[in-house]
């Protein structure tokens, strides 16, 4: 067994530089982006890299959560790894500021419900009592303290473990992890409603939340297998991280990224049945303008590669396959959140039917966020310890064979 406290290593060191140069050319580019092209389009990006990140960030919050509901052994020496990675989480009312503001310019407001004009549509004035300002702010600062105590109270007790002398942090965790869930839940869903599907307000999907979620799960499955194989190439957490960890994350990473295309279709196929108006609106957007491309691609990255990388079981334990995988379904994440929040946009923009806006531009959110995320994460591996040492459950993660 190797130590725990990687905080020294020079793989943390070299995260923290790449955060900071992400960050710092992020936020330039954002910059670039508000001069060159307006306020719509710089917000616009900056919510992509927002929800992508702070997505995932909160999802591996759940995924520490869950790891406490099953009681599972198998993941006790690399769930702090995940754990690493929540650290925007306590900051997500902060980075939600510049969307606020946006809402505020009413003429340059990328919702469709906060611009005067909703005044005479029918529609929207029926969705006015919970499509409004004030109520939005409200939720917002609902969803973050929700999940800043969540954070606090599952990946808190975690690290209490790890100094104490009996399993109460442990035991608090298996008690409260159920009611943290449905908190994750409710407020994934709801996030996911108000700052991505109110962008074209005429349309709903009762779905949507699980689509969001199957999104931002295989998405910080992947981030974690990604480190997982990094630590393990470098020497890192050396005994702690095992094939057989490898093989697991490989599955969890094929078996939702095929859930992720069942919730997908699901959601295609019952409004294509149905074609009521209201409904085929979203696809009618992104199926013409040559945003049927982005589709077409999505399909590919979200599915049809990850699904034929990872069917094997043997190639579930080659590193490099892993790698190649997680790659192929972070850009298919990227891709998805572009074609979600781009035509809406630019059909708010263009004040047409939407045709594609897609260019360097749309990178800048995500690669700030990117900084963002990176840089906290090694924040953290540098405080804690990267295994958590006193996890009572922590011998079955050594002993187990998948």
């Amino acid at each position: 067994m190797t130590d725990v406290h990687i905080g020294s290593a020079p793989l943390i060191g070299t995260l923290r530089k790449v955060g900071m140069g992400l960050l710092v050319a992020g936020l330039a580019g954002l910059a670039a982006v508000y001069a060159m092209n307006g306020q719509e389009r710089a917000v616009a990006d900056y919510l992509i890299g927002f929800w992508y990140f702070a997505g995932i960030s909160l999802t591996m919050v759940f995924f520490a959560t869950l790891q406490y509901l099953a009681r599972a052994g198998w993941s006790a020496s690399i769930r702090r790894v995940a754990e690493n990675y929540t650290g925007m989480v306590p900051f997500m009312a902060l980075f939600l500021v510049p969307i606020v503001l946006n809402l505020l310019s009413e003429h340059h407001s990328i919702y469709e419900w906060s611009h005067a004009s909703a005044a005479h549509d029918p529609i929207l004035q029926t969705k006015a009592a919970y499509l409004n300002v004030p109520f939005f702010v409200v939720r917002m600062g609902i969803y973050c303290l929700l999940w800043i105590g969540m954070a606090w109270y599952i990946v808190g007790n975690s690290v209490k473990q790890d100094d104490a002398k009996d399993i109460t942090p442990t035991r608090k965790n298996w008690k409260r992890s159920a009611p943290w869930i449905l908190v994750y839940a409710l407020t994934i869903t709801f996030a996911a409603f108000d700052l991505l599907m109110s962008l074209e307000p005429h349309w709903f999907s009762t779905i949507w939340g699980v689509y969001s979620f199957a999104g931002h799960f295989v998405a910080a499955l992947s981030i974690i297998a990604v480190t997982l194989v990094a630590f393990h190439n470098r020497g890192l957490l050396k005994g702690y991280i095992r094939d057989e960890h490898f093989h697991d994350m490989g599955k969890l990473m094929f078996a939702f990224s095929v859930f992720w295309a069942y919730i997908g279709f699901s959601q295609y196929f019952i409004i294509w049945y149905a074609n009521i108006p209201e409904e085929t609106i979203y696809y009618t957007h992104r199926m013409s303008g040559g945003w049927e491309t982005f589709g077409i691609i999505l399909i590919g990255l979200r599915f049809l590669l990850p699904f034929a990388l990872l069917l094997r079981q043997d190639v579930k334990r080659r590193k490099n396959m892993l790698l190649v995988a997680a790659a192929v379904i972070l850009s298919g994440h990227f891709i998805d959140i572009v074609w979600i929040v781009m035509p809406a946009v630019a059909k708010v923009i263009n004040h047409e039917a939407p045709t594609v806006i897609f260019g360097w531009q749309e990178f800048m959110g995500v690669l700030f966020f990117a900084g963002v995320f990176l840089f906290f994460a090694s924040q953290l591996f540098s405080k804690r310890r990267s295994v958590a040492i006193n996890d009572p459950l922590l011998q079955e993660s050594f002993e187990y064979h998948s």
